[in-house]
């Protein structure tokens, strides 16, 4: 990757010392590594089966303890954009949500009541999205329109290495689902040392002269900050079609763990084996495929491909039946293995696109200058999403009952909010990231 022009607007006379890749990668991508990996392991295959094997809840109960958390994040999330914008910093709120996050996902291995762990699942929950939200608004000071595509995919692809790391070393601890509570304490420390590096030494924006961390003042500028983004109308319409893909997306993360054990009949102990390959494919897909692939045809048409990819996905799931099998001459697959050699990649190639090409989509939709208030409502459509993504889903399996049919149909009812969302994108420019897009 070599030498990247990376801008440091906290120290002025530093602009004349460009940050090596390596410098980008420890002093702010390894914060997503700590991200996707508590998603991984607390979101999408640990805290369910928690709370089914050990408190004795349904997959539905989950899904509306994540529909309550992406509700109020959804709606924190752009006052806390417009409240760093003010105050121009973004380090303070994320050493606050981090460490929040920490304490919530700790705390959760003395916990054996249905309430209380619910309720710091949801804490838990809320504060690790507050903290991504801020760590999105620092790109346009950790790249320049020249590397910002380098900079995104090597830092969704580090997210998917830490995944990977994380679900191989904490996997040994559940033999089976009714110890899914050991993983809880060595997550959150996990989660707090790899934060570290962007909570206190990655570049910042610089503090406004007389601005303070005033979140009422925040509240004032979220009705601002929507007109502007009405302004921008190819932003607006990107918003609103990544909240409508995003249903998908977000949800899947959290559905797929109780699929896959409550129809596809895994336990807890072949998890890794299903998760690694989809991990594996993602972290390689952000590096060497859309990469190189938002360089080449635009952030806009890698989302279309990449949307695609969602479609063959929920294809494959609904083609797979349990129990089945698989024959094509000598080979032969069970219904298992045939999800994890399946479905598992597929998973890994749309996730790593969604997050590359929507963070470059974005970025060259943005001015600089915005950066925090657009990037807050960019989480506010992905969480508004997941709140209406995780919410479809419960319903349905709330009303058809946690068995086959109503899986599929909350497949298909994610699969129509990526038709929908793919549609709008489809009439946004071809636009790419500018010398506009970052500080100058």
């Amino acid at each position: 990757m070599g030498t990247v022009d990376v801008a440091r607007p906290d120290a002025a006379s530093d602009r004349d010392h460009p940050m090596a890749w390596w410098e980008v990668l420890f002093r702010y991508s390894l914060f997503e590594a700590g991200d996707s990996a508590w998603s991984l392991i607390i979101v999408s295959t640990y805290f369910g089966a928690f709370l089914q094997a050990v408190l004795g809840r349904t997959g539905a109960d989950f899904g509306w303890a994540v529909t309550t958390g992406a509700l109020v994040i959804a709606f924190i999330s752009p006052l806390l954009g417009a409240a760093a914008d003010h105050s121009g910093r973004r380090q303070p709120y994320l050493r606050f949500f981090v460490l929040a996050a920490v304490a919530a996902t700790a705390a959760l291995a003395w916990i054996r009541t249905v309430d209380a762990a619910m309720a710091l699942f949801i804490i838990a929950y809320i504060c690790v999205n507050g903290a991504f939200t801020f760590f999105t608004a620092m790109i346009p000071s950790v790249s320049t329109e020249r590397n910002i595509t380098g900079v995104v995919s090597m830092t969704v692809g580090v997210g998917y290495g830490g995944a990977l790391l994380c679900m191989l070393v904490l996997s040994p601890l559940v033999a089976h689902d009714a110890q899914a509570g050991r993983v809880f304490l060595p997550m959150a420390l996990i989660y707090l040392a790899l934060a570290v590096p962007a909570m206190f030494f990655a570049p910042d924006f610089g503090r406004r002269s007389g601005a303070t961390m005033d979140l009422v003042a925040a509240y004032g500028r979220l009705r601002r900050t929507l007109q502007d983004a009405r302004q921008y109308r190819y932003l607006f319409r990107f918003l609103i079609g990544d909240f409508l893909y995003e249903n998908a997306v977000a949800s899947t993360i959290t559905l797929m763990g109780l699929y896959s054990r409550n129809v596809m009949g895994f336990h807890a102990g072949q998890l890794a084996a299903l998760f690694g390959p989809a991990i594996v494919v993602a972290m390689l897909s952000a590096w060497i495929l859309f990469g190189p692939l938002v360089r080449l045809i635009g952030p806009k048409r890698a989302v279309l491909v990449d949307l695609a990819v969602w479609l063959a996905l929920f294809a494959a799931v609904l083609a797979i039946r349990p129990g089945s099998t698989f024959s094509a001459g000598p080979l032969r697959l069970d219904s298992q293995q045939l999800f994890t050699v399946v479905v598992a990649p597929l998973a890994g190639i749309g996730l790593a696109g969604v997050w590359t090409s929507s963070r470059v989509l974005l970025t060259a939709l943005t001015p600089a200058e915005k950066s925090g208030e657009f990037w807050g409502l960019y989480n506010l459509s992905g969480r508004t999403a997941s709140v209406l993504g995780d919410a479809t889903w419960s319903l349905i399996l709330t009303v058809l009952g946690e068995h086959i049919f109503g899986y599929q149909m909350a497949i298909v009812a994610l699969a129509a909010y990526v038709v929908c969302g793919g549609i709008l994108i489809a009439t946004i420019p071809d636009m790419r990231p500018s010398s506009g897009n970052f500080l100058p």
